[in-house]
């Protein structure tokens, strides 16, 4: 169904970033970056599409270009606890154990009762 909207309207950014999902959950995730791409093109300001994008490419083991895009999402919507966590578990990849522990505690701030970040700061 996604799939056909896009045939019928390929300029529609939701479009493309729902389509993203599927291609997640099958694990062909350069097919999703290249989704969350499109979509982020159509729409610049798509913190969520950001934030994805990046959670594909830390699957991906790209760590530097998933920091990159948690830090759009962040600069989009400074709010967004997620986009914090997320950063934070790409820092902490790359063995930058403060940077990623400030992300934690930047999402915790944003969300208190974020559960997920508690626990990566453990």
């Amino acid at each position: 169904m996604i799939s056909q909207a896009i045939k019928i309207d390929a300029n529609v950014a939701q479009a493309h970033y729902n389509l993203a999902f599927p291609l997640r959950e099958m694990k062909r995730l350069e097919e999703a970056v290249r989704c969350y791409d499109r979509a982020i093109a159509l729409k610049p300001d798509y913190a969520e599409a950001y934030n994805n994008r990046g959670t594909a490419l830390l699957e991906l083991e790209r760590f530097e270009a998933a920091v990159s895009s948690f830090d759009q999402a962040i600069a989009l919507n400074p709010a967004f606890a997620a986009a914090h966590n997320n950063r934070g578990n790409a820092l902490y990849e790359l063995g930058r154990i403060e940077e990623a522990v400030a992300s934690y505690d930047r999402a915790i701030m944003v969300k208190p009762d974020y559960a997920e970040a508690h626990a990566n700061r453990g």
